[in-house]
Parts: C-alpha cells; structure tokens; sequence
C-alpha cells in the first residue's frame, strides 16, 4: 500500500505541474508577445522636419509666442530618436532643444531626455507603455533653484494633418498639489505648411 500511495502522489505532482505550466506558458508568452510590440517605433511619427508654433501661457496677460523649427531623425544605432527644436528670438540667444527619445525595455517605459541651450537642468520624462495610436502622457519632476521642487505633465496629441500638438502643464512644491499652471502649447505641421497659419486646437 505505501508503494501505491507513493505512486499516485507521483502521479498527482506530475498532473499538478503540468496543469500549472499550461497556464504559465501562454502568459509568459503573451507578455513576451506585448513587451515586443513596445519599441521606439512607437515615436516614428516624430521622424521628419516641422513648422513649430510654441506659445506660452496661452490665454493668460502673459501669453507669448514664437515660430520655430524642429527636426527629427533616428540616432545612435536607431536606438533612439534624436529631435533638434531651434527657436529665434529678436536681440536674445536663440532657444535651441536637444531631445533624446527612445522605449526603455529595461523599465518598461518611454522616455525623453531634454537638453536645452538656456536652461541648465537636464530634464528626463517618461511616458506609461500605451496603445501607440493614443496620445502619450509624460511625466517628470526634479529639483530647480532654491531645493523647490517641480512637476511636468505633458500630453502629446497626434493631429489629422500628421502633425502633433503638445500641451504642458507644470507646478512647483510651492503650489498647492491640485493646482497645475498651464504653460505651454505647442503645434508641430508638416514642414511645407505655414506653422503661423496654423490654430492650436487640441487634435486627436
């Protein structure tokens, strides 16, 4: 009797494993499968030359804009993509962005470097893993001067003319948590079309 009992837990162990595996295997796949679609392909639409109109606290006394260029093409061995915003002011240095983009497989999240000529914080941003024909939102915080601390929240939206608007609301730790000061909109066309002409309506 301990031999046949000994037989049928064998055989209960076997099944018990076999059924576990049956149900672990796809989903391991499955994951596989979602993590592989997440690449910086997803940001292909940022790939070419644009007409740029950045306006600044839109709708407020202190509304201000500018007209400006941005270019964008794969670097580093097409790991990542690498956009180049130029933006002439009268009788000031011209505002010039370097932004590094790519899909992080490592963190599982987009990610956006920003490096600017008038502006001595290197800004990281970083965006949740979503259907890629949705807008994506990006997130950052870091220090600025005098330790206070602030928060960006940037959404991008993908325009019917291939273009994208970029809509970006920041606050600080000085601010209450709910208040966001909306700081920026900003429309990227088709370079060709006259970014001057363009309204900065909120595209899908």
């Amino acid at each position: 009797m301990p031999a046949f009992r000994d037989t049928i837990c064998r055989c209960f162990k076997a099944f018990s494993s076999s059924v576990l595996l049956a149900f672990l295997v796809p989903s391991a796949a499955n994951a596989a499968g979602d993590e592989a679609v997440r690449s910086t392909d997803d940001l292909g639409f940022l790939l070419g030359e644009w007409s740029v109109k950045r306006v600044y606290q839109p709708g407020t006394e202190n509304e201000r804009s500018l007209d400006g260029e941005l270019s964008c093409e794969k670097a580093l061995s097409d790991q990542f993509i690498e956009c180049l915003f130029l933006f002439e002011r009268p009788e000031r240095p011209p505002i010039r962005d370097n932004v590094f983009f790519n899909f992080n497989p490592i963190y599982g999240v987009y990610e956006s470097l920003w490096l600017s000529a008038t502006w001595p914080i290197k800004v990281l941003m970083s965006a949740e893993p979503i259907d890629p024909s949705e807008n994506f939102i990006w997130r950052a915080d870091f220090l600025i001067e005098d330790g206070v601390q602030e928060w960006v929240r940037s959404e991008w939206f993908r325009c019917e003319d291939g273009g994208f608007l970029r809509r970006t609301e920041i606050r600080t730790s000085r601010d209450p948590e709910d208040q966001w000061l909306h700081w920026m909109n900003e429309r990227s066309t088709p370079a060709g079309i006259n970014a001057r002409s363009q309204t900065l309506q909120e595209c899908s």
